[in-house]
């Protein structure tokens, strides 16, 4: 259970109103969230079914972009979310996991993680991969490791091999009677033009984790094998996603997309397909598999008065920061010894810095810009950009058991 209870001093250094406010919007935006929840995805039940899922969690949240940082409400939210689940696969949790640890003190005792390191090097951006499951429903069985493909089977973009940008993670767990294999990925994403090296390079990622995945599944009789995250698929028509299924995995085809605007279908919850371990719990649901949108509920557009401040203060710093930068850069420009190379650079600098001050000059000016902003980004940096994907699998095999025993004397 959420640990509700910690509301009461999430917003104790604020002054007042704004602390009443703010604490009477998350207690309501919770309220909206819990009936949202239990009207889109399925009721958790203990020793029937299990409740999987994927989550990619914006730069879970070192503010590398300025957006932030994430404020009470957004941990109390998110573990609400999360809550809803038996086990889900998070992607884009940062190094610092300061923000993490306070995440799980808000979702309570009964659940555990399990995390990979970062991924360094210019593709992995110091992220981490991990999966997030409710003790009391899932057993983590053991085996843990991070997939490093044979140097045969490494990645080409045309100068060098290459390993996956950021090492996609697998582990083992049980559910009731349901054995998996859990596997986690995030795709290098490049570039969206058609046959660019970049986008080559995300095919050719999507293709090496399936391939290597089915391959363990075939050598594996005990275990199911399922394969979700952030593949950075366009379209169930797009070659990102032919790279996925050729290799025979089937997909919980959902019928909007995981973006903010449902167009995309990034997110993926995938299978090796075996009717006798992966089995949808009711597959003549609306509520089988699917995509929750947690906007609904909170930081809706009714909601925005309730930050206007929030966002004044975050524009207020960023235009000092573009202020400043302004400063030092005019300041550098002004020395005679500057190379031309570096000259250039620094004129460049300085125009982004100019335009990036123009913006919150405009957006401090103006209460619909900040609202545009609101909707578009700063929302996105408390929840995300994308929505969790869930699917309900049935893992109550003793009647087959049952059977099987029957047959066999």
């Amino acid at each position: 259970m959420v640990a509700y209870w910690r509301l009461k001093h999430a917003f104790r250094d604020l002054p007042e109103p704004e602390r009443g406010l703010r604490l009477k919007g998350a207690i309501e935006g919770l309220a909206r969230l819990r009936a949202s929840l239990l009207e889109k995805i399925p009721e958790r039940k203990v020793g029937k079914t299990l409740l999987l899922g994927t989550w990619n969690i914006r730069n879970f949240d070192d503010n590398r972009f300025g957006h932030g940082p994430r404020h009470p409400e957004s941990f109390f939210y998110l573990a609400e979310i999360i809550s809803a689940f038996d086990i889900l696969a998070v992607q884009e949790i940062c190094a610092d996991l300061t923000p993490f640890e306070r995440l799980m003190d808000t979702l309570g005792p009964a659940y555990d993680f399990i995390m990979t390191d970062v991924t360094l090097g210019p593709g992995g951006n110091r992220e981490r991969l991990a999966f997030v499951f409710d003790r009391n429903k899932v057993r983590f069985s053991g085996i843990a490791g991070e997939l490093v493909l044979p140097f045969d089977d490494q990645i080409s973009d045309g100068t060098k091999q290459r390993q996956f940008a950021r090492t996609p993670f697998s582990c083992t767990f049980q559910a009731g009677w349901f054995k998996f294999a859990f596997a986690t990925v995030h795709i290098y994403f490049g570039d969206d033009a058609p046959n660019s090296p970049q986008f080559e390079r995300r095919v050719k990622e999507i293709d090496a984790v399936a391939k290597f995945i089915a391959g363990q599944a075939k050598a594996d009789t005990e275990r199911a094998h399922i394969l979700v995250g952030d593949f950075n698929i366009e379209g169930y028509k797009d070659r990102t996603f032919d790279a996925l299924e050729k290799h025979g995995f089937e997909v919980f085809r959902n019928k909007i997309g995981s973006n903010t605007d449902e167009t995309k279908f990034y997110d993926q919850i995938s299978f090796m397909p075996d009717p006798k371990r992966v089995m949808l719990a009711d597959p003549a649901s609306e509520k089988a598999h699917g995509v929750f949108n947690p906007f609904i509920s909170v930081f809706r557009p009714e909601d925005f008065a309730l930050f206007d401040e929030v966002i004044i203060d975050l524009t207020e710093r960023r235009k000092a920061e573009a202020q400043a930068e302004i400063t030092a850069l005019t300041e550098k420009l002004e020395k005679p010894d500057l190379s031309a190379s570096a000259r250039k650079r620094a004129e460049g600098q300085r125009k982004t810095a100019e335009n990036a001050l123009a913006l919150q000059e405009a957006r401090l000016a103006d209460a619909a810009l900040r609202e545009d902003y609101y909707l578009e980004e700063w929302r996105t940096f408390q929840i995300s950009d994308h929505f969790p994907l869930f699917v309900e699998l049935d893992i109550d095999f003793a009647d087959e058991y049952l059977a099987g025993l029957a047959g066999a004397g």
